[in-house]
């Protein structure tokens, strides 16, 4: 019943705007949008999506967000930008404190960006999906390897995480160009023959960043920015190559740096947006590691704000990609070549979790360098949850489960006190 009313509220207040002038004094925009905030006020239990958040304090050092559209139910903001003491801190000075605006790094919620990229050059004719990655870059030694294997992590190509850093010389970051000459140079042999399994592999991302490059004739920062962070109004977000300063046609030469060595002490530019420092297990402070610089798999920093933006953006205003390719990236799509189907489910750049509680829920999480963060959209009725924090302590894990028990009705009552 709740639904009908809440479905007649927009309709009436999309009525009312374009109506005559008679109404135009009484019903603004603004009021319209109010009455909604009331109506969804109504349709969820927002008091206790706030105790879920006052007890997620205790714990959490960055920011959440949980909106149905673009109206918000919650949005909070803990903690700060670079540890002093026991997180969360409380009365933190303004010069440290995390906002809804400060960015965090993604992660490997950055996937869902460089497949999107892919999705576009394929949908105006420039990449198949069935294209073989030699055809871009004919000495990388994986010839019967497609774009779609690297989307879809069943390529078998090798982790580069793992290659000893002494491959990349004494670069202090590592990048894309550099990290496609390594895998020409090594010759590194495929960890399951192509197609005949599903592995969460970065490097498949990375190489398709370098696609996106090279297919547009445009720095892969450069294309993302204006093919989808300005459709989608994501005026905040940008690179860790910007954070640091490294052009994306100049580049910047920082000092060589040992081969060996995994981090680089280079700091953040000055930003007119706060910018969060991760935080390993414990609160020990990340150095920016030499594997920052490769982009595609991670290496892009946003907010909550510019997230839900890009959530409206994509799935349901479709500014980015019309719906049937929408569609393709939140479906299943690493079967494997002879018909199995992985336990996970992973279509372009998103896991799906089809819940016999919740439904279809197409999200994808982000843990990296002191980074933990979590992005999940839910198709049926347009949830969108967000958690970023730059501290590994598994302050939100299970959380997204709690909000959506709340949200559709169906939590206990012993719920609202689990210590998680």
């Amino acid at each position: 019943m709740k639904q009908i009313l809440f479905s007649i509220a927009v309709l009436v207040c999309l009525a009312m705007n374009l109506k005559a002038d008679i109404y135009t004094a009484f019903f603004t925009e603004e009021r319209c949008r109010q009455h909604l905030l009331d109506t969804i006020g109504d349709r969820y239990d927002i008091e206790a999506l706030e105790f879920v958040a006052n007890e997620m304090s205790e714990k959490l050092n960055g920011v959440m967000l949980v909106a149905v559209r673009d109206t918000v139910l919650l949005e909070y903001a803990y903690g700060e930008l670079r540890l002093t003491g026991d997180p969360p801190r409380r009365d933190v000075p303004e010069s440290n404190r995390i906002t809804e605006t400060t960015l965090f790094d993604l992660a490997s919620i950055s996937k869902q960006f460089t497949a999107v990229s892919v999705l576009q050059l394929c949908a105006q004719g420039k990449i198949n999906l069935d294209d073989t990655i030699t055809l871009y870059f004919p000495d990388l030694p994986y010839s019967d390897v497609t774009v779609r294997h690297l989307l879809t992590h069943t390529s078998g190509i090798p982790e580069y995480f793992k290659f000893k850093y002494t491959v990349y010389g004494g670069a202090a970051f590592v990048d894309n160009e550099l990290l496609l000459r390594v895998l020409e140079n090594q010759k590194y042999a495929k960890i399951f023959p192509t197609g005949t399994k599903f592995e969460y592999i970065n490097t498949n991302y990375a190489i398709l960043a370098a696609l996106v490059a090279k297919v547009s004739g445009m720095p892969f920062e450069e294309y993302v920015h204006e093919n989808i962070f300005k459709p989608a109004g994501m005026k905040n977000t940008r690179f860790f190559t910007e954070i640091v300063g490294i052009d994306a046609k100049q580049g910047k030469q920082y000092p060589d740096v040992n081969p060996k060595s995994e981090d680089v002490n280079v700091k953040a530019l000055p930003s007119d947006v706060p910018i969060a420092i991760g935080h390993r297990r414990g609160g020990v402070l990340a150095k920016y590691d030499r594997l920052n610089g490769v982009l595609g798999d991670k290496g892009i920093y946003s907010n909550v704000e510019d997230m839900l933006r890009w959530a409206n953006a994509m799935f349901i205003d479709y500014k980015i990609l019309p719906k049937e390719w929408v569609d393709l990236a939140s479906q299943r799509e690493n079967q494997l070549d002879n018909g199995k189907l992985p336990t996970s489910i992973y279509g372009f750049g998103y896991r799906i979790e089809e819940s016999p509680v919740h439904g279809k829920l197409v999200y994808h999480g982000g843990l990296w360098n002191g980074f933990q963060n979590l992005f999940l959209y839910r198709p049926s009725d347009n949830v969108v949850i967000i958690f970023l924090s730059n501290l590994y302590n598994k302050a939100h894990a299970g959380r997204s489960d709690q909000i959506l028990n709340i949200l559709d009705g169906t939590r206990d009552e012993e719920e609202l006190i689990i210590d998680n």
